[in-house]
């Protein structure tokens, strides 16, 4: 696929002796998850970018897309790009993979790591990561529209109407999915409408062949 595509009381131990913690720290898991996986068909390249992409404010006909730009799409007027479009500005928040590092950002702004991730192999096909859905930016919303989108790059400033590589749920990548959070459940492509075929991308590294996505509420 080609388009043009603009990316962005710990307890005190008293008494004789040394106090006594667990040999293997416990880390508390949220009460409320999100768990988003993908898979593509050649392999995770960590130069390219790639978008966990999570709308939150309840509409479900506005999820996110990739934008499609034209000469008169203005850009922001930082000069840096947008990352990806919720119709006319980005999702509330969005996980990016890139030069092996998570990030999240809500509202457009770096907020840190996802609660939990797996780092890829250098064979790996498969991005997993687990969002602390209290941390999202609308952490009531009753339900989620997902997409993911890989990108060989981002949109230069100086050239917004670049050509790109891309690949994201559906032929033209604007399948995304709305999920309930008020259930525990997951939804996998096997399940979708539009399930997400092979090779509707000419770049293996960003062509979606799989994805998984689990709400655990506890």
């Amino acid at each position: 696929m080609k388009r043009l595509l603009i990316l962005l009381a710990l307890p005190l131990a008293l008494g004789l002796g040394c106090a006594r913690y667990p040999s293997t720290p416990q880390v508390l898991q949220p009460r409320q998850r999100l768990i988003l996986q993908m898979t593509v068909q050649g392999r995770i390249n960590a130069a390219y970018y790639y978008f966990f992409a999570i709308d939150s404010d309840g509409n479900p006909s506005d999820g996110p897309v990739p934008l499609v730009m034209t000469p008169s799409t203005p850009m922001p007027a930082s000069g840096v790009p947008l990352i990806i479009s919720d119709t006319d500005v980005p999702p509330a928040d969005y996980v990016v993979f890139h030069n092996g590092a998570f990030q999240h950002y809500r509202n457009g702004v770096f907020v840190g790591p996802p609660f939990a991730y797996t780092s890829p192999a250098p064979d790996s096909q498969v991005l997993t990561i687990t969002l602390d859905r209290t941390t999202l930016a609308n952490p009531s919303a009753l339900a989620l529209d997902i997409n993911f989108i890989n990108s060989e790059r981002l949109i230069p400033p100086d050239d917004p109407l670049a050509l790109l590589d891309y690949d994201g749920l559906g032929p033209r990548g604007d399948e995304y999915v709305s999920v309930p959070t008020t259930a525990n459940a997951t939804f996998d492509n096997d399940q979708a409408a539009i399930p997400e075929e092979a090779s509707d991308t000419p770049v293996a590294d960003l062509d979606i062949v799989d994805w998984r996505i689990e709400i655990r509420n506890e």
